[in-house]
């Protein structure tokens, strides 16, 4: 396996049904996204990540309903690494259904939404409104420091540290943090919840050996499903490996500057968005 660019942290390739995808009823009267069928055929999509570097913008964005979800699975496929197997309600199929609810499909976009609204406050701190989103977020309290993020389905709150808590890092974190500051617990908070996405069981990533093509040896991660791998490209997006701008042609993400296929002050992704950039005007 050869790789063009080196810097890609990870590789996930995924199939999508040429007939898509439907929803049917399940247990009860709840709705699970199944392909259409086993005798359907498959259309390889190569890399959806490497394809759409905002993939995990786009999916936070999608709103929560049956029809943008359709959409998204029929471009992207399938998010899930395993669903549950359904009986047939609909018809009479030769293959057992399997799929996940459209409740599992919208939390996974809350906890999107909710994340990446976090990010972009912490990149647009210093302007007002998302400053108090932070403030929302963010605790000083007994001397310490703490989050809670509410989603749809529950919240997410730890504390950061504490002048109690005997772990070292944890000392070290709250020794180098400002009393009274949001911007870092911030910044500390959405990477814990990013780390527990990554290292979740239920969405498994490995580690593989692959070749580059200047024939030397490297690590890669290999998540098994599109929603881990969105998670990662999250993760690499906040590292600021690459960054991303919304062409003005398309409205499309693409990369850009350090690490990215485009120059710092590139407008569009492509030629093409250049020259319909051009039409609108």
């Amino acid at each position: 396996m050869i790789r063009q660019f080196r810097s890609d942290p990870f590789i996930f390739r995924t199939i999508v049904p040429e007939a898509g995808y439907e929803w049917v009823k399940g247990h009860g009267s709840e709705l699970y996204l199944v392909s259409k069928g086993e005798d359907s055929g498959f259309a390889w999509v190569k890399e959806p990540t490497a394809m759409n570097p905002g993939l995990f913008v786009e999916f936070a964005n999608v709103k929560p309903s049956k029809d943008p979800i359709l959409q998204f699975a029929n471009n992207w496929g399938d998010i899930f690494f395993r669903g549950e197997l359904l009986p047939d309600h609909s018809r009479k199929r030769k293959a057992i259904a399997i799929g996940e609810s459209l409740e599992a499909w919208k939390d996974a976009i809350d906890q999107m939404r909710v994340l990446v609204r976090l990010w972009e406050a912490i990149k647009d701190h210093k302007n007002k409104s998302k400053r108090a989103e932070l403030q929302k977020i963010i605790t000083w309290v007994e001397g310490g420091v703490r989050y809670a993020i509410n989603f749809k389905r529950g919240s997410s709150h730890s504390w950061l540290a504490h002048p109690k808590v005997s772990s070292p890092s944890k000392e070290t974190l709250l020794a180098r943090l400002t009393p009274g500051d949001v911007v870092w617990p911030a910044k500390h908070a959405l990477q814990a919840e990013i780390n527990r996405r990554i290292s979740d069981e239920s969405l498994p990533i490995f580690p593989q050996l692959i070749w580059t093509h200047e024939r030397n040896q490297r690590i890669i991660f290999t998540p098994k499903c599109l929603l881990a791998a969105m998670w990662l490209q999250f993760a690499q997006a906040i590292t600021q490996e690459f960054q991303l701008r919304v062409c003005e042609g398309c409205g499309k993400y693409f990369q850009f500057g350090p690490g990215g296929k485009k120059r710092a002050d590139a407008k569009t992704c492509s030629d093409a968005c250049r020259q319909r950039k051009r039409r609108k005007k």
